[in-house]
């Protein structure tokens, strides 16, 4: 709340070099109501700021009667400085639009941080919406935040997300003061002025403190008996019940409440996720569907959880003119004239407990697993249009053979229905005794292993960093990460590892130009890489020339990325870091990198290459490999994607614990062809050298992904020879062998061919 030493604040945002008529209308109106509310009912005086967030190049330095916050403050807030904010802002204006974003989205959190944020207006039309609308998000709840939009009907979810964001509807365009626009501003600025007041206020009444537990509850209308009957338990027991309705946007507003605090892993706070429903939608493609990141958060917060199977047996859709072919003869229930619901099958059930079985399976904290096997919805019981025993019996029976019951993760099974009273009271007294074995254990916020815990830059040459523990890491302790980043990086990480439960390689490649980058598109790579090497080899000279002091390799990077990024449509692209670059602030270049497009990071120019007494002089004047596990520990906790190169065990163990999503064993540089290096280890060396580097890694995090590169292994036969030698290996990346080779090979001898015309 505020801070007692500054007077609180409230921003009123927009685009002023286009809308600075109407944001100053409105700031006048807030600024009245202000006034008006505190003269007669508190005592507060709060300071009305203007902040600009255009993305053109006309700058707006100052407004008459207004503390002003000018763009580039809101730029150099979140950049560290104007030298490292890109000038000017790009001219593609999603990208602009996104860095702009993610600018004023850090100066709120600072504001907030400072204790002077006491709420947030913003005006726009799409973009400016767009601008605001994601920075709001991050806000927490309870803070007061609207925008008057041109886009606040229709599909206003990906504006609000799972916050409590107010869209207010402009009626007529952002484009001057008019008759109706005046009415709108105005009670726009009025309603905004009265929860700022109003929330200034209820911070200093102690009774309005709520000192009870909180318990978050899944519900849906057809497990409504059995959440009332659990929450009115619950409450008498001393909880604070927050019920969320599973309708997608419902689970993900659970979760981002648990990782936000609101449901925090203390030893009396908890879930009961009865209605699990939304991952039906996500697996048979329903419209109210959870993603794939569904039950983490309370695993990585180690919640006390209670789970179910609640409306498991059926996938919600619309009107039932909108079904999908597919599902015509299907059981439907017409739920309403909106909504039209399709009963489960056997095999879908299967599919259903494989999923909530597999995130189960990674929990380290108290779960227990609690099945009714007469019915798991109001519609599935005797005499009603989802009965089917043996979907719902296949779900129960799946579950319990998948779910990996240990002293903290137990399965019950009750001979009841979802909505019986017996049923929740099991719920219930399942919750308070998973709840009091919670509370005996140690400090449940602490982390078994951080990513970045004791590693120095000169322990990588040290045979003692190994060692027998295995480290469960749980690969989403992302506390910088931005929600769409972390989403992206899951969504990429969970198709490549579908494509190895198909038996499918990972490939990765490098990309020096453009034409490389497309055409590797084309033949379906699943990972480009651009780093500064891939310049050099493609202008003709070695890859080694990457590591000399030729050009400033970061630099290289972002300059490589106006000509690649534009002509990749789908593949994920990753930028080469120099992790040891003295002169980059890393925290501010990894988020330059993911403003630009850049999905993940890879470190390289890498010490790796380099031995001997060069090697462990720079190991020892804090120039080491131990700055790149560094490097990529920040951007796994920004939720970037992580692939970093390693060379030995002691590597690949560093950088597992890190928290890389992906490991490549190096075996140098790679030979082969005009520019090749000649030294080399054998492919039956590799074999052994990679293996290792796998063993090493898994040891720390059994999911992480292995993929080979360099050295002997420079084509699809060298590839193979190792993958088929190995175990835990689950790819090939490829630079030299990706690009060089098949365009000295081509080139060649398409020359060749020609010179092979006779003429007359």
């Amino acid at each position: 709340m505020a801070n007692p030493d500054a007077a609180p604040r409230v921003f009123c945002i927009g685009t002023a070099d286009t809308k600075l008529e109407e944001i100053r209308f409105l700031a006048e109106s807030v600024r009245s109501n202000l006034n008006n509310f505190s003269s007669t009912t508190s005592t507060y005086k709060v300071q009305v700021t203007i902040v600009d967030v255009s993305t053109h190049q006309n700058e707006i330095d100052s407004v008459r009667d207004f503390v002003f916050v000018p763009r580039k403050d809101i730029l150099s807030c979140y950049f560290g400085s104007m030298e490292q904010a890109p000038s000017p802002l790009p001219e593609d204006r999603g990208k602009a639009v996104g860095i702009m974003s993610k600018a004023l989205e850090h100066y709120l959190k600072k504001a907030h941080e400072d204790h002077v944020l006491a709420g947030a207006i913003g005006i726009g039309g799409s973009g400016g919406t767009s601008i605001i609308s994601s920075a709001f998000q991050s806000l927490p709840i309870g803070m007061p935040k609207i925008i008057v939009s041109t886009v606040a009907s229709g599909q206003t979810g990906p504006y609000v997300g799972t916050s409590d964001l107010i869209l207010f509807p402009s009626v007529v365009d952002v484009c001057g003061i008019n008759n109706v626009s005046r009415v709108v501003l105005s009670n726009a600025g009025a309603a905004f002025a009265g929860m700022v007041i109003g929330r200034l206020q209820a911070s200093t009444d102690s009774s309005s403190s709520n000192e009870n537990f909180t318990v978050g509850i899944t519900m849906f209308g057809v497990t409504t008996p059995c959440v009332n009957a659990v929450k009115e338990k619950l409450v008498n027991e001393g909880y604070e019940t927050l019920v969320f309705h599973a309708t997608g946007t419902g689970g993900r507003a659970m979760e981002d409440l648990v990782r936000g605090g609101f449901i925090q892993g203390s030893r009396d706070l908890g879930v009961l996720d009865i209605t699990t429903t939304e991952v039906a939608d996500y697996v048979v493609g329903g419209v109210m569907a959870c993603d794939s990141s569904r039950f983490d958060a309370m695993i990585e917060k180690k919640i006390p959880l209670v789970v179910s199977v609640g409306a498991l047996d059926m996938v919600n859709f619309g009107a039932k003119s909108s079904l999908p072919s597919h599902l015509l003869q299907r059981n439907i229930h017409v739920h309403n004239e909106q909504v039209s619901l399709v009963r489960t099958t056997v095999d879908e059930n299967k599919k259903f407990a494989g999923f909530i079985a597999n995130k189960l399976n990674k929990s380290s904290s108290k779960v227990c697993v609690c099945l009714p096997q007469k019915g798991i919805s109001a519609l599935d019981a005797p005499g009603k249009p989802f009965y089917d025993t043996e979907a719902t019996g296949t779900l129960i029976n799946v579950l319990q053979k998948l779910i990996q019951t240990n002293e903290d993760r137990q399965v019950k099974v009750y001979p009841y229905h979802i909505n019986d009273p017996e049923f929740s009271n099991a719920l219930v007294d399942s919750f308070l005794e998973i709840r009091k074995m919670h509370s005996k254990d140690a400090d449940p916020h602490k982390i078994s292993a951080p990513p970045s815990q004791d590693l120095h830059e000169d322990s990588i040459s040290k045979p003692s960093l190994l060692g027998n523990e295995t480290v469960f890491y749980s690969p989403s302790d992302f506390p910088d990460a931005r929600p769409e980043t972390l989403q992206r990086t899951r969504s990429i990480i969970q198709h490549l590892k579908d494509q190895i439960n198909k038996g499918k390689p990972i490939i990765g490649a490098g990309a020096g130009t453009g034409i490389s980058a497309k055409f590797e598109e084309v033949g379906g790579v699943d990972l480009i890489i651009i780093y500064n090497s891939g310049r050099f080899r493609m202008a003709g000279r070695g890859s080694l020339a990457g590591l000399l002091p030729f050009a400033d390799a970061n630099a290289v990077v972002v300059d490589m990325a106006n000509e690649v990024l534009p002509v990749v449509r789908d593949v994920p692209v990753l930028a080469g870091v120099c992790g040891t670059d003295p002169f980059r602030r890393m925290d501010s270049f990894l988020k330059q990198l993911e403003l630009i497009g850049f999905v993940g990071v890879q470190n390289f120019p890498t010490v790796g290459l380099i031995d001997g007494n060069f090697r462990q002089n720079l190991e020892e004047t804090g120039m080491g490999y131990g700055l790149e596990i560094q490097m990529i520990s920040k951007a796994h906790k920004m939720g970037l994607l992580t692939t970093p190169y390693a060379f030995n065990q002691d590597e690949a163990f560093g950088m597992a614990k890190a928290g890389a999503d992906i490991i490549v064993a190096h075996m140098g540089l790679t030979t082969s062809g005009s520019i090749g290096a000649k030294t080399s280890v054998t492919i039956e060396d590799s074999v052994v050298r990679v293996q290792a580097i796998a063993d090493a890694a898994h040891g720390i995090n059994p999911e992480v992904i292995v993929l080979c590169h360099g050295g002997p292994i420079s084509g699809p036969r060298e590839a193979e020879f190792v993958l088929k030698r190995t175990k835990g290996v689950h790819g090939f990346y490829g630079a030299s062998s990706m690009e060089r080779l098949p365009v000295e090979q081509a080139i060649t001898s398409t020359v060749q061919q020609y010179k092979s015309i006779r003429i007359k």
